[in-house]
């Protein structure tokens, strides 16, 4: 069945992770990150299969898009939660692929119409390297965004339940670099800057990876189809959603 049934390991996941970050369970938490481990254990096995039945790497049509940019996600969620796993973001960079990927296989797994899982072969236009970088990096970002908003929904739900209207003074990067120098708030206001940090780290790198990824899918599509641009649904949105990140994260640096 493809593997989409992981799904379920990542939803158990997550409501531990959840009762962990919420009601500050440590037993709770560890629980969480060890399920979410043994998912993406069950993710990495579901995709290096798919790349050896299919002799390619698996990103050529939808069901691959979807499937493998929830998987990159949770790679670079492996590699923040390790490097931070000191700070009070523990639990919250493997929280927001657990819910990326638990959304994208389950969309896989219930509607196989639209997310066809069959395996077919690649036109030869698309035997490129820069369509390999262009693809990748791009729905790497898409991944992040997704990614970021889980947090920024948890900050909402949080401000929703009566909590203040902090923020992270000093942007995402930023924001950890003060935690692990230890210059975090204290009581309430915490919780919303560390939501919120979290939020903005993933948006300012998914904005960068965004930029590359149209960068390259010029220079592919120059070099596959003769023009650099041809105002395409898939061009189009995603510059839109690049001009929307940009003005959001540079807005939030000038105040």
């Amino acid at each position: 069945g493809q593997m989409t049934w992981v799904w379920l390991v990542f939803l158990a996941s997550t409501a531990v992770l959840l009762a962990g970050f919420t009601w500050k369970w440590p037993g709770a938490m560890r629980l969480g990150l060890a399920g979410v481990g043994a998912a993406f254990m069950l993710q990495t096995a579901a995709v290096g299969l798919r790349w050896y039945v299919s002799a390619r790497w698996p990103n050529s049509n939808m069901f691959e898009a979807v499937t493998t940019a929830a998987w990159i996600g949770s790679c670079l969620a492996v590699g923040a939660e390790a490097a931070l796993r000191r700070l009070p973001v523990r639990g919250l960079f493997e929280l927001t692929p657990s819910v990326g990927s638990m959304v994208a296989l389950m969309a896989c797994a219930l509607l196989p119409a639209q997310r066809n899982p069959a395996i077919g072969n690649m036109m030869p236009v698309l035997h490129d390297l820069w369509l390999y970088l262009h693809t990748n990096v791009s729905i790497f970002s898409y991944a992040l965004i997704f990614m970021a908003a889980v947090t920024a929904a948890m900050y909402l739900a949080w401000r929703w339940r009566g909590g203040p209207a902090v923020h992270a003074r000093v942007g995402g990067a930023g924001e950890m670099l003060a935690l692990a120098g230890g210059g975090q708030a204290s009581g309430a206001a915490r919780v919303g800057e560390i939501l919120d940090g979290v939020t903005m780290t993933l948006m300012e790198i998914s904005f960068v990876l965004l930029w590359a990824g149209i960068a390259m899918g010029a220079i592919w599509a120059d070099h596959s189809w003769g023009r650099p641009w041809g105002w395409d649904p898939k061009e189009v949105f995603a510059l839109n959603t690049f001009v929307v990140f940009a003005l959001l994260i540079h807005v939030r640096w000038r105040v």
